[in-house]
């Protein structure tokens, strides 16, 4: 279905092996006088068919969306990289690009260099939505690595006598200087990355790649396999990103280190309005830590906050209820469901207070699934807390030295402030 400057095939289920059987439609494409958009997705393209749309692309002059999601159902991993190589070569010189979508292509680590001359030259486009391809560890490291080239050539690409802005436009696609930061910003402003196994392994190369861009304003790299040891380079990257509205970082393990850089990089990102650490074993003490922060009022346009299922317990979740009566009166969406806290609790009922006392009574979202609390095993943890704090050390800390059954009198006094506590 075609409509004025959009050219559509999506969801046809074409099956188009060769430069013949896509013919047809090249030719409907070029029927329609400056084309902004193509959405080809949910059909499965073979590389001569590739090549055949791609001689077509490179004579778009008015592109703004090019739309090759799920175009390789079916397809043998041997052609897919010299097909989806044809496509994005073809848009490297693209200067109205603003979106490119290739998610639901099971690229896997192998495509990833078909993709690095499009992502490392063309400086112009804003979105990128690169999802459920398979990249894996080492394929989303080639594909990080060109985009910091990207970020790289945009700052030589730079016209002399940067172009002052006050506010970031994701249509816009020139670079810029912040008008009150003066940090230099390229054009990237979205990215989508879930469902790639990138690993913690891949986290130092993403790190650098959004420090280089300084303007991403939504990042989701949900599903991604991420552990705790990853997070520290990956925040601290995304710190240098001072317009960032929306972090979703759903299903990854962000325990107790990767809370503690969310904690230290909340005041950097004054524009946040949604984020999303859902399934991410926050634990009590690391999410106490993030809302402590939220409590000290440096995201107050935060509207959509989602702690599904992190293990979030009602010693961390009266912090919350503190920091949305005092500085979150934007909040008109909380999910907290599947944590540890008695649903009819003091914790779940200053929450509920805090929210209506904004207008917002309606924002919580059901609780059906809340763990009730067990109150011998809080305590438990508490005191061992208590007692770790008097020596000085962190539990994994001293149970290492616990279990190297070292006989000197240090570790002999660090076990009797263990009391009843016991080792795993």
């Amino acid at each position: 279905m075609s409509t004025t400057k959009v050219y559509s095939l999506h969801g046809k289920g074409l099956k188009l092996n060769t430069k013949e059987d896509i013919e047809p439609y090249l030719s409907e494409l070029k029927g329609i006088p400056d084309v902004e958009e193509i959405h080809i997705g949910g059909n499965t393209l073979g590389a001569p068919a590739c090549q055949a749309l791609a001689d077509v692309l490179k004579n778009l002059k008015s592109l703004k969306v090019a739309n090759f999601a799920d175009i390789f159902t079916g397809r043998l991993i041997d052609e897919i990289p010299t097909a989806i190589g044809a496509l994005t070569d073809a848009l490297i010189h693209s200067s109205t690009l603003r979106e490119i979508d290739l998610s639901d292509n099971a690229f896997g680590p192998r495509c990833a260099p078909s993709l690095v001359p499009f992502l490392s030259q063309n400086t112009h486009f804003s979105i990128l939505k690169l999802s459920n391809n398979g990249l894996g560890p080492e394929g989303s490291i080639i594909i990080a690595q060109a985009l910091e080239q990207n970020a790289s050539a945009a700052r030589r690409h730079r016209v002399t006598g940067p172009r002052m802005m006050a506010s970031v436009d994701p249509t816009d696609n020139q670079p810029s200087v912040s008008a009150t930061s003066g940090q230099f910003k390229t054009n990237f402003r979205v990215f989508h990355c879930g469902r790639n196994r990138l690993q913690h392994e891949s986290m130092a190369a993403w790190g650098k790649t959004f420090a280089a861009h300084g303007g991403l304003q939504e990042v989701r790299l949900y599903q991604n396999g991420i552990f705790e040891p990853g997070f520290p380079e990956l925040i601290a990257g995304l710190s240098s990103c001072p317009d960032l509205k929306y972090l979703d970082l759903q299903d990854n393990t962000i325990s107790e280190q990767g809370s503690s850089a969310i904690a230290k990089a909340l005041p950097s990102w004054p524009n946040l309005e949604t984020l999303n650490l859902s399934e991410c074993y926050l634990t009590t003490k690391g999410s106490s830590k993030i809302f402590t922060v939220l409590k000290n009022g440096s995201n107050n346009k935060l509207t959509t906050l989602q702690l599904q299922y992190s293990e979030i317990g009602e010693k961390a979740l009266v912090i919350l209820a503190e920091a949305i009566l005092d500085h979150l009166p934007n909040l008109t969406s909380l999910s907290i469901n599947g944590n540890i806290a008695n649903p009819e609790g003091k914790a779940i009922l200053e929450i509920t207070d805090a929210l209506e006392e904004h207008g917002h009574g309606d924002a919580l979202d059901e609780l059906d699934e809340m763990e009730e609390p067990e109150e011998e095993e809080e305590e438990r943890e508490e005191e061992a807390e208590r007692r770790l704090d008097e020596v000085g050390e962190d539990d994994k800390t001293l149970k290492a030295k616990l279990k190297k059954g070292a006989e000197d009198k240090s570790v002999d006094d660090l076990a009797n402030l263990l009391g009843k506590s016991t080792l795993s």
